[in-house]
């Protein structure tokens, strides 16, 4: 009996310890310390960044190949507004003295306006240290944000329709591909590239554009319609209303991935140039950090898979593509040098007035 009771006892001793231990008395279940590992310092919360995308397989591949990557090595949180670059300057303008928006993208020349009027910051070479890198047309000569990708203007066109490639800007006017050429709308960039080059083809340029404007007129018998956007351009050749238009490599890189049967060509008198850059925002918050952001997007294993998820073509020279990839966009120094670029001084002060040109060419 008294075996018994002293069995009991020490049973009773070792469920109260037991207790103890399950409800934390002996500190066995201490909540986890928040203080971090390197001296006690609490972990910081991720800075904030808003920056412009152009929406569709852009912005996604931006989001998975440099916005991803980017918030794990700066501790940020990336915010992602679509806008294309007319709207972005017209919200940089409202938001002038409280901007919302950290980096924009840019791929209409409105970089040279928002600089004239203080709405983008210089280019920090201190933290843009790849600027080293660039093609030396990426370079902004302002001294602004540098170019993270080039697109080039050419031609775009059905391959089951068309059997022999195009190789002249003049194709366009060929008699069999009357009804089924597809024209941009001045109001998108492409548009508005393919009426200069227009111009220069007829001996004028961007200070006399009536020419470029005269030699589109005569091409309206063949067009099937103007449209003013991408999705529009796509659903052209989708129900194969268009065979053929003047558009861009990186574009046409995206409708053959998705199935349609269309590929680009450089023109013998030469494609037109399309700087995409980032700048970043007057007034920004974060702008040590947006400079990093805009100097992460330079970065050559960025750009490559950039390059391979869209088809724009990277403004960094270390970058290596596939002979294949390289062969449907300007990858090289021969074939970003042999861009023709806008001079976008003039494009910006005379924008308006070409609009109301076109308009009037158009309507009748």
């Amino acid at each position: 009996m008294l075996a018994k009771k002293a069995w009991m006892k020490i049973s009773a001793v070792t469920m109260i310890s037991a207790l103890l231990v399950i409800t934390g008395c002996g500190n066995a279940t201490k909540a986890p310390d928040s203080k971090s590992a390197d001296g006690g310092k609490a972990a910081e919360p991720p800075r904030k960044l808003v920056v412009t995308s152009f929406g569709g397989d852009y912005e996604t591949a931006q989001k998975e190949y440099l916005i991803k990557p980017f918030e794990k090595e700066f501790n940020a949180k990336v915010e992602v507004v679509t806008l294309y670059s007319a709207d972005a300057l017209v919200r940089m303008r409202a938001e002038k003295n409280a901007p919302t928006l950290d980096v924009v993208q840019f791929s209409g020349g409105q970089e040279v306006q928002a600089a004239k009027e203080g709405l983008i910051l210089p280019a920090d070479e201190k933290l843009l240290t790849n600027l080293k890198d660039l093609y030396k047309p990426a370079i902004n000569t302002g001294g602004y944000g540098p170019s993270i990708a080039f697109d080039a203007l050419g031609i775009i066109y059905n391959e089951n329709k068309i059997k022999t490639p195009p190789t002249s800007w003049n194709d366009l006017w060929k008699p069999e591909f009357k009804g089924h050429v597809g024209l941009v709308d001045l109001t998108n960039t492409f548009g508005l590239q393919f009426a200069v080059m227009n111009s220069k083809l007829a001996g004028g340029d961007e200070s006399n554009m009536d020419k470029g404007f005269e030699k589109i007129k005569t091409l309206l018998p063949n067009v099937a319609a103007i449209v003013a956007s991408t999705p529009d351009v796509g659903n052209l050749f989708a129900q194969e209303e268009a065979w053929i238009a003047a558009y861009d490599s990186g574009y046409a890189f995206n409708f053959r991935k998705k199935g349609q049967p269309i590929k680009f060509v450089v023109p013998k008198e030469g494609a037109m140039a399309t700087f995409i850059n980032a700048q970043v925002v007057k007034g920004s918050k974060n702008a040590d950090l947006a400079q990093q952001f805009v100097n992460y997007a330079l970065r050559p294993e960025v750009q490559k898979a950039f390059a391979e998820q869209t088809g724009f073509a990277p403004s960094n020279k270390n970058v290596k593509l596939s002979a294949e990839l390289a062969a449907v966009m300007p990858y090289g120094e021969a074939a970003v040098n042999s861009l023709v670029p806008l001079n976008w001084e003039v494009v910006t002060a005379n924008r308006n007035a070409w609009t109301a040109q076109w308009n009037k060419l158009i309507s009748k």
